[in-house]
């Protein structure tokens, strides 16, 4: 499937189709209904594809903003429960601990955001793999 954009590379208007000099009105109009029926159905083929690549975009937006959204929290939970098992909270005043969370979220960004560029392009991957290996035995006949 195509991922560029529709294009009718013509002159013509989309609905023009012009009679040839020594063409019937009967031929005319058949050929005439022929070629507009077959630029509708090119048109329809080029919206659904543009439709689908819309959705596939829009799905992985999606999970880019749930995934940033529910990192936040997480990196927070995760460097705070890193410090209890370390024993640190025990001992140590609570500006070191909201100061060592705060670091670990903003270093944490950055590598959330990577994961959201990364990630589609690894689960892509995964499923071109995947279909390789599939078609591999109905190669080998």
């Amino acid at each position: 499937m195509s991922q560029e954009p529709f294009t009718y590379n013509s002159d013509a208007h989309l609905t023009e189709v012009p009679r040839e000099p020594d063409e019937s009105l009967h031929e005319y109009l058949v050929r005439a209904n022929r070629t507009l029926v077959n630029r509708v159905r090119m048109l329809a083929r080029a919206r659904d594809v543009s439709d689908y690549i819309l959705n596939m975009d829009r799905a992985s937006w999606r999970q880019d903003r749930i995934m940033l959204t529910l990192a936040g929290p997480l990196i927070g939970a995760a460097a705070y429960v890193g410090l209890v098992r370390a024993g640190v909270t025990e001992f140590a005043r609570f500006e070191f601990i909201a100061g060592v969370v705060a670091v670990a979220g903003i270093t944490g960004g950055p590598f959330v955001l990577a994961l959201a560029t990364f990630g589609p392009k690894v689960t892509n991957w995964l499923l071109s793999h995947r279909s390789r290996c599939a078609m591999l035995p109905m190669r080998r006949r």
